[in-house]
């Protein structure tokens, strides 16, 4: 009986030693919490930060087009110009292009172009 006594005995210290580690142990968790969300808390304004940061979406640019009406005719003026331009570049690859002029005469369906100030009679694109 006697090794059922000291077991008795020996049951409630272990008890009150368990109780003084516990609390213990409850503070310092409680210590290391708020310096969790500290951190935490430190993070999440430096990701609302870089979200914010991000460019909107940029808007698609609306299609511009010229169009002359003349006695019945429609003559798309947006790419006159540019495909000029095109016909002279494939014909005149090492020249600078400064100023590039377009005349547009319907009446001849055709547009006329001069490059630098200079034309020539090949400088003409059929509309």
């Amino acid at each position: 009986m006697a090794d059922k006594t000291t077991d008795a005995k020996k049951a409630p210290a272990e008890k009150k030693a368990a109780a003084k580690k516990a609390p213990a142990e409850k503070k310092t968790a409680a210590k290391k919490a708020p310096a969790e969300k500290k951190v935490a808390a430190a993070k999440a304004p430096a990701e609302k930060k870089a979200a914010a940061k991000k460019p909107a979406a940029k808007k698609a640019e609306p299609v511009i087009k010229t169009i002359l009406q003349v006695e019945g005719k429609d003559f798309d003026l947006s790419t006159v110009a540019v495909d000029a331009l095109k016909k002279y570049k494939s014909t005149h690859k090492r020249k600078v292009v400064e100023e590039f002029v377009v005349y547009v005469k319907p009446e001849d369906n055709a547009a006329y172009y001069t490059v630098n100030g200079e034309g020539q009679d090949d400088f003409k694109v059929d509309l």
